[in-house]
């Protein structure tokens, strides 16, 4: 169970090893909550927070549920790795690539999108399309338990064809049946940068997935690491029981970022 974080004590003996790497999701962590995507936005204090670290740790990423050139539009700097679709795509030299896996299954998805969108007549419902991905936004829906049953009634004859969706917050996912996530994108991250210390923040969960697998490297004595929940009304309690530490909302965040900022300033001029 996570601990709250309200000194940055703790996270010293990561911050000491080289390479030191940061992953961090965005919406809920660097952006509060929005009614509707579009209207999300990363706070100026945590823009330049990550900027000032970016400048000194060798590895600085965003990983998010987002395509990655939203995810890069919305951070808003250079120098960052931009992942999105929980590791389905990546932002590299100015445009995005999708992992080979999941191309054999753009014709399905495409269907999907076609029928998902003449299937469901719900007022308030949100269908974003992400490439590979299909999100469908439920917040806005008047009975939003209702919405749930009938978006994974709509979805039941995709996921039968062999279709995964992920569930998230008041959102669902329709995407390949890949064994992609954020997890794996931070196993990529650690791997290709060869990371000694990992942090990594995230507040859904989705987010999970990175939490486990951080744990999983650390448990084996590969990087020193520490996964901080950002703790909102609407995060699951699964969330706070696999992170180490937790911080309150996207002010907890920018306090986060302000500090780790300070400590490897003085430690790395």
């Amino acid at each position: 169970m996570a601990v709250r974080l309200d000194d940055i004590g703790p996270l010293k003996p990561v911050l000491d090893r080289h390479p030191l790497g940061l992953a961090t999701d965005i919406d809920g962590t660097l952006s509060p909550i929005a009614d509707t995507p579009d209207t999300a936005a990363v706070t100026p204090l945590c823009r330049r927070y990550l900027e000032e670290i970016s400048r000194r740790l060798e590895m600085v990423a965003a990983i998010s549920g987002r395509a990655p050139e939203v995810a890069h539009r919305l951070v808003g700097l250079e120098g960052l790795v931009y992942i999105g679709n929980h590791g389905l795509s990546w932002w590299r030299q100015g445009r995005e690539e999708t992992l080979a896996e999941a191309v054999p299954y753009e014709a399905m998805i495409g269907q999907a999108k076609k029928d998902l969108a003449a299937r469901l007549d719900l007022p308030g419902l949100l269908l974003e399309d992400k490439g590979p991905i299909l999100a469908l936004h439920y917040r806005l829906c008047a009975d939003r338990q209702a919405a749930r049953v009938a978006i994974l009634d709509a979805l039941a004859p995709w996921t039968t064809k062999g279709l995964r969706a992920r569930e998230g917050r008041l959102v669902f996912e329709l995407g390949p049946p890949l064994d992609v996530h954020k997890g794996t994108a931070l196993t990529h991250l650690i791997e290709t940068h060869r990371l000694s210390g990992v942090l990594y923040l995230g507040d859904d969960l989705t987010d999970v997935d990175a939490f486990k697998v951080l744990r999983h490297w650390r448990q084996e004595g590969k990087v020193s690491g520490a996964a901080v929940a950002v703790a909102n009304p609407e995060r699951g309690p699964e969330v706070m029981q696999e992170a180490d530490y937790w911080v309150d909302g996207v002010p907890g965040v920018e306090w986060l970022l302000a500090a780790i900022a300070s400590v490897v300033a003085e430690k790395r001029p």
